[in-house]
């Protein structure tokens, strides 16, 4: 396990990334996560390719979107709401839409 983690931190020291928040608004991990969305898409894994938009789509709200050092409800609201939103569009394209 030791040797997983030091191959993960080599990968780290790479990029030039010190946080784990960091990678997942990095260009080149963004990157790879658009060609695989589109290699599912286009041999039809439809579920996997819900699941990684799922999951990109959660980072970059979040990063964007997520009060950061304020208490305002008004923000917290449009956070919640734009990932409702989009749980509902993925449920639609993953389990309605034929």
């Amino acid at each position: 396990m030791e040797t997983l983690a030091n191959f993960f931190e080599a990968i780290n020291r790479l990029l030039g990334i010190s946080g784990p928040g960091e990678l997942v608004m990095h260009p080149v991990f963004i990157g790879i996560c658009i060609v695989a969305f589109l290699y599912t898409l286009f041999t039809g894994m439809k579920y996997f390719a819900v699941g990684i938009a799922g999951v990109l789509g959660t980072t970059v709200i979040t990063h964007y979107l997520y009060p950061r050092d304020t208490s305002n409800l008004g923000d917290l609201l449009t956070y919640v709401a734009v990932l409702g939103v989009m749980a509902i569009v993925l449920v639609y394209f993953g389990f309605i839409r034929e």
